[in-house]
Order: structure tokens, then sequence, then C-alpha cells
């Protein structure tokens, strides 16, 4: 019995031996698979991050012949490239920025607005974007959200042309009637700019809307005189000059803007002008 036992014992090890020189070889093929699954998964990592750079690399290419076509003027030709780079990348704040100039270009305001408020989204603290938002909102008559959008932007200090966003203010303050505060606006755009053209048409007519037209006409000829092709600024000086009773220079401002635009609806009016004045 003893024997037996001893037997059984002597089996019972060995069995447990066997057992576990069996192990290891199992634990191993596990281990294989597991490193063959990471390995799969991590291939599979790769090629989706490969394809994603391509996205992206693809979107960015749009973007570039995109906003060359805008800025040669040819915004539906850009609209559709940036449509493309916007299906690539559509988590690219820089693209939808981009969409959204090209849409407001296009005066397909509300499409602009949304580009632009998910540019924001996407990238909150960017100056460009308020400013261009505001721009949007400003042109859609909602001027009170386009002022809070104007002073975001320039709440950011790095932002490099705050000049703008002064003269966006200026015309927000502008279309509320406001002109001492749209004229505070229109003088700090020039002062940060002093070529600013736009500035000092801004700033002649919120003179002119104030009852003030020797201001008027000094800022108008400023403007002027840092863009000779000015039409507008030809015109609304002639405006002025005519409210001085100055007709013979006024005469010489229309026929500027015949000069410069004699076929535009603004040619036209110089040209009505120039009939009464005769």
């Amino acid at each position: 019995m003893i024997l037996v036992n001893d037997f059984s014992l002597k089996r019972h090890d060995l069995q447990g031996v066997s057992a576990e020189r069996r192990i290891p070889p199992l634990a191993g093929n596990t281990e294989r698979k597991a490193g063959w699954l990471v390995l799969v998964f991590l291939l599979a990592f790769l090629t989706a991050c490969s394809a994603s750079l391509q996205r992206k690399e693809e979107a960015l290419s749009h973007l570039r012949v995109g906003d060359s076509m805008l800025r040669e003027g040819r915004p539906t030709q850009a609209l559709a490239e940036l449509i493309k780079a916007n299906d690539l990348d559509p988590s690219n704040p820089v693209i939808r920025n981009v969409l959204g100039i090209v849409y407001l270009e296009k005066g397909m305001i509300r499409q602009a607005i949304n580009q632009f408020e998910k540019a924001l989204y996407l990238d909150p603290d960017n100056p460009e974007i308020h400013n261009n938002l505001g721009t949007a909102l400003l042109r859609d008559k909602r001027v009170k959200e386009a002022i809070e959008e104007f002073n975001k932007a320039l709440e950011n200090p790095t932002y490099s042309t705050p000049h703008y966003v002064q003269y966006n203010l200026g015309q927000a303050y502008f279309a509320l009637k406001d002109f001492d505060k749209a004229r505070e606006h229109y003088q700090e755009a020039v002062k940060l700019s002093p070529t600013y053209s736009l500035a000092y048409h801004g700033l002649g007519l919120s003179w002119k809307a104030s009852g003030n037209m020797e201001e008027a006409a000094e800022a108008l000829k400023k403007a002027i005189e840092n863009a000779p092709k000015f039409a507008q600024a030809h015109y609304d000086l002639g405006e002025v000059l005519i409210e001085l009773k100055q007709s013979s220079l006024a005469v010489l401002a229309f026929r500027e803007v015949i000069s410069l635009v004699p076929e535009s609806d603004l040619g036209k009016k110089a040209q009505q002008r120039l009939k009464e004045l005769k």
C-alpha cells in the first residue's frame, strides 16, 4: 500500500512537472498572438495616420489654390477649391476662416457666419477670425453682436493689424449713428496706420454727418492722398465741397470719379451731379 501510495505520489508529481513544462509553450504562444495583434493594430494605426496626413496635405494644397484665386478676384473658383479643402480636413480653422471670407466676398453672409463660428470653435482666441465674424455680423445688420466680436479681437495683444478692427468698430458705431464714437475709432485706426485711406474716408463721413464740412473735406482729401483711385472718396469730397460752396472744386472731384469709373453707378451719379452744377 505504501508502494502504491508512493507510486501514486510520484505519478502525481510527474503530472505536475509535465503540466508545468506544458504551460510555458502555451503562454509563449499566447504572447506571440498578442504581439501579432499589437502589430496589426499598430500597422492599422500607422496606415490611418498616413492616410490622414495625406488628406491634410491635399487639403492644404486646395487651400493654397483657393486663397490664390481669391486674391486674383475669382471668388467662385476659390469657393470650389475651399469646399474641397474643408471636406478633406474639416477640423482646420484656417480653411474654415478662408472659406468664410469667400462666402462673404460672394455676399453669402449666413454661410460666412456659419464658417467663422465653426472656425472659432476650433480656435477660440484667434483675433482675425473674431474680426471676420464681426464683419459678417455687421453686414447682417447685427451691429451690437459685431461690436462684441471686434472687441474680442482687440483683447489679443498679439494681433498684428488692429487698425482693421478699429476701422470696423468705426463702421459699426456709424451704423448706430453714434458719430462721435465712430470718429474715435476712425482716428485710432489712422493713428495706428497713417496711410489707411478707408479710415480717413470713414472719418470724413463721420465729420460730414456731424455737420463739420471743413473737417470732412480735410479727412476725405487725406483718403484720396493715400489712395488716388478711390472713386467713392472723390465723390464724397465733391458732395462736401458743394456744401462748402466750392462748386468749381466739386466739379473737378466729380470729373475724377467719371474718369475712374465711367460705366459704374457711381460714375453715372457723378455725371448727374455735374449736370446739376452747370
